[in-house]
């Protein structure tokens, strides 16, 4: 793939992002360097404005080298940006959090649907003779008995506690008058 046909594939993948973009304050310049081929390709947000060119950036803040298969893989969002160093897909030299910056722009991998399978019809059954069944006889219904009612215990009363009163006053005592 050369790097115009793969600054064409990033473009498309990153269309939906321009609005993405525009919430961008800090200037991010990815260089995309390829390894089968000798181009580059740079990924920039500038004022909020994306662009993409199968060029090379001199002033860049980051460049990514890889095969051109696994840079396609990043924007096409079949693999994480901070997984594809780990792995060594890719080699990022510079500011990595530049780079790490473009992974939201990258549109979300929509889960591939399965293809239906085909119904089948359903295979014709066995012919086998059947004895008619005898009647099925009718179960005994007993009248419902109703529940017994569990004993209820009352509550124990709380224990009295016997009433202290205060003593009454003494009584004053009568002064016996002079004779």
């Amino acid at each position: 793939m050369t790097n115009t046909e793969l600054a064409e594939k990033i473009n498309g993948y990153l269309k939906g992002s321009k609005t993405k973009a525009k919430k961008y304050e800090d200037l991010v310049v990815a260089n995309f360097t390829i390894l089968e081929e000798d181009g580059d390709v740079y990924v920039e947000v500038k004022d909020g404005v994306l662009t993409v060119a199968p060029y090379h950036y001199d002033d860049l803040q980051v460049n990514v080298t890889g095969s051109a298969e696994n840079i396609d893989k990043l924007f096409a969002g079949e693999v994480a940006f901070e997984k594809a160093m780990a792995e060594g897909l890719v080699k990022v030299d510079g500011d990595v959090a530049k780079f790490l910056a473009l992974e939201p722009l990258v549109p979300a991998k929509k889960a591939e649907k399965k293809p239906v399978a085909e119904k089948k019809p359903a295979a014709p059954a066995a012919k086998t003779e059947t004895k008619a069944a005898a009647p099925a006889a009718k179960p005994e219904v007993k009248p419902a008995v109703p529940a017994a009612k569990p004993e209820v215990k009352a509550a124990p009363a709380p224990e009295k506690k016997p009433e202290v009163k205060a003593a009454a006053p003494a009584p004053k005592a009568k002064k016996h008058g002079k004779k």
